[in-house]
């Protein structure tokens, strides 16, 4: 069987599309759809009815589909142990790290781990928590670093790196910009500029709002936590971002003041999922992390 036509036929049904499979694979359409058609023939069966309207798979098609997914990734896996038992801690490695963990701590992680490990095929993805969580159950990336806590997280090793805390930050003349600390019932009028829905802390301060009994008033939403901080020096709403990020970003009119009430920390880990192959550049990449974090976790957490 050819495996890489195989992984063609397994990646449209995953995108239920022959269009979509095609950008993600970077081939053209025709090419994708020759492919499957000679991995049909190889077969001798139809593995998908392009009669309907619809895209559906022949039940031919959806037994290859799922033995052939099993069989892609135990190959993956047998071949990165072999990187593992050939090349010791040489290897391929993809993390995942969602921007503002970035700014916080990673990017001297990323160059010193670099750095040591020259002979790692070493690359960063980066993207919100949410959508990380959902490329490691996908095999898209090896690690994902999230906020926690984890949905389902009974399927996954999760590896705890560094703690902290988010804080709200409000324009210097707010009327709680004088105040060390607020809690959430006290937010209730407040307009709300958050990090969009592929952040964990989207979710976690929604959350937190309705435990508090009301449903917060979003006015805007960003992916750039500096834009975010950028409308509240603007004093076009309130925001609320992790501490350890607001020490890199100086504005004279903006405060920040602790939230309680419920409390909401900014608790970072690893997470890989539990019936997939750990390789060694996995765990060296974690054990390098923990200690370099290690090493900052004493240093103040003030703003400067």
């Amino acid at each position: 069987m050819n495996i890489k036509y195989l992984s063609y036929f397994v990646e449209v049904v995953k995108c239920g599309s022959f269009t979509r499979a095609a950008e993600k694979l970077y081939i053209s359409q025709s090419a994708l759809s020759k492919a499957v058609k000679q991995l049909e023939q190889e077969l001798n069966c139809i593995l998908i009815d392009r009669f309907g309207k619809q895209f559906r798979l022949t039940n031919e098609g959806k037994t290859l589909y799922q033995m052939g997914e099993e069989l892609l990734e135990t190959l993956k896996e047998q071949e990165m142990k072999i990187y593992d038992s050939l090349k010791n801690c040489k290897g391929r490695l993809c993390v995942g790290i969602p921007p503002v963990i970035t700014t916080a701590y990673f990017a001297s992680v990323v160059y010193q781990f670099r750095k040591k490990y020259k002979e790692v095929d070493f690359q960063i993805v980066e993207a919100g928590a949410n959508v990380l969580q959902r490329m490691v159950d996908e095999n898209s990336i090896d690690i994902g670093v999230v906020i926690l806590p984890v949905i389902d997280s009974e399927l996954y090793y999760i590896e705890p790196i560094i703690s902290s805390e988010n804080v709200l930050i409000v324009h210097k003349d707010h009327e709680l910009s004088m105040r060390s600390k607020v809690n959430f019932k006290e937010l209730k009028k407040e307009s709300f500029l958050l990090l969009d829905s592929s952040y964990m802390l989207h979710d976690q301060i929604i959350s937190c709002c309705r435990q508090a009994g009301f449903e917060p008033n979003v006015i805007g939403e960003s992916f750039q936590w500096d834009f975010l901080t950028e409308m509240v020096s603007y004093n076009q709403g309130v925001s609320i971002l992790p501490k350890p990020i607001l020490r890199r970003f100086h504005l004279d009119n903006i405060r920040c003041v602790q939230v309680t009430e419920p409390e909401l920390p900014w608790n970072i880990a690893f997470i890989m999922r539990k019936d997939h192959y750990i390789s060694k550049p996995m765990k060296q990449f974690i054990e390098f992390t923990k200690d370099y974090m290690g090493t900052i976790s004493n240093q103040s957490e003030s703003i400067e």
